[in-house]
């Protein structure tokens, strides 16, 4: 199955439905991030019905494990994987990333936060030990949730080489830096 006719498809029942996924410039900027990286490993937090996920999938050849809580999202993104045969690829996981996440394994390239904005430093402090070195990191929603990312924003700046880009909603760049 052709993969961009099908984003198109996923993009309009997002808007549909209301499934709060990423915009088109956010997604081409996060698959051309993901390009640059060519990352081994990916971790979302932050399913919702596979867009993100299929736009990560389709820009490396990575293995992505991507974690969703909601009970009506999570069937629709197992099934758009398998419809564009994404499956053995991606590690779909339900539950609550933050009682999932201790349960992960191995190292990752590449992270990305689309999930509850008030947990993202929640989500970081679990997901740091499990990071590989030079990792990247991209969290959404920041400028268009600024005050509930705000001690998130605020401990990658310090801990981290970030960058707030205003794209779509709002993206913080963030490399893990080893000095």
């Amino acid at each position: 199955m052709d993969v961009v006719p099908y984003l198109k498809k996923i993009e309009k029942f997002g808007k549909d439905n209301f499934m709060f996924n990423i915009s088109r410039e956010t997604a081409e900027f996060l698959s051309i991030l993901s390009r640059l990286k060519n990352p081994k490993k990916i971790l979302e937090v932050g399913t919702s019905n596979g867009y993100s996920t299929i736009w990560l999938a389709k820009s490396c050849d990575a293995m992505i494990w991507t974690i969703e809580i909601l009970e009506k999202k999570y069937p629709l993104a197992v099934e758009n994987f398998k419809n564009l045969k994404l499956d053995k690829r991606i590690n779909a996981i339900h539950g609550d990333a933050i009682l999932e996440i201790p349960k992960l394994k191995g190292k990752f390239d590449l992270v990305f936060l689309d999930a509850v904005k008030k947990d993202y430093i929640k989500y970081i402090g679990l997901i740091e030990p499990l990071l590989a070195k030079d990792a990247l990191i991209i969290a959404d929603n920041i400028v268009s949730h600024k005050k509930r990312a705000r001690e998130y924003i605020d401990y990658m700046n310090k801990n981290y080489f970030s960058s707030i880009i205003d794209i779509g909603q709002g993206l913080m760049v963030s490399l893990k830096h080893h000095l």
